[in-house]
């Protein structure tokens, strides 16, 4: 009898002992949880338009033309989601560069044109920019 009333006190004291030490760390984890299920506000795009340039830039040499006018090279820097980089500036679908709208932005290149002329710029592959021209 003896026996087993010692054996229930170490047992109750037990799960009074961890029992105690497990509610602390149930609250801790919730605690934690709540905190990293707050909704987190980014930066509006308005704000994100003001940043400066991360990018290097880097000089390109313009193409001439056969009645010895130099006509505008691009190059296609950067697309990351909606907007695109050429020739070191960011656009956006609809806007001009060099006389030419963006008319579309696809996940590795990006068409300009205008009424007589279109261009897709792909992104750089071996240091080299490649561009196919329709007319």
């Amino acid at each position: 009898m003896k026996k087993s009333f010692f054996i229930a006190a170490i047992l109750v004291g037990t799960l009074n002992l961890f029992g105690d030490d497990s509610s602390a760390n149930i609250a801790r984890y919730d605690e934690s949880f709540n905190q990293i299920s707050e909704v987190r506000i980014g930066i509006p795009d308005e704000d994100v338009d003001k940043l400066a340039n991360p990018f290097a830039v880097i000089q390109t040499a313009a193409i001439p033309t056969s009645n010895n006018t130099t006509e505008p090279t691009f190059q296609l820097n950067a697309i990351v989601l909606n907007k695109v980089k050429v020739n070191n500036s960011w656009l956006k679908l609809g806007s001009l560069i060099n006389g030419l709208r963006v008319i579309a932005i696809k996940q590795t290149s990006v068409v300009l044109g205008s009424d007589n002329k279109r261009l897709e710029l792909f992104l750089r592959e071996k240091n080299e920019n490649s561009i196919i021209t329709t007319n």
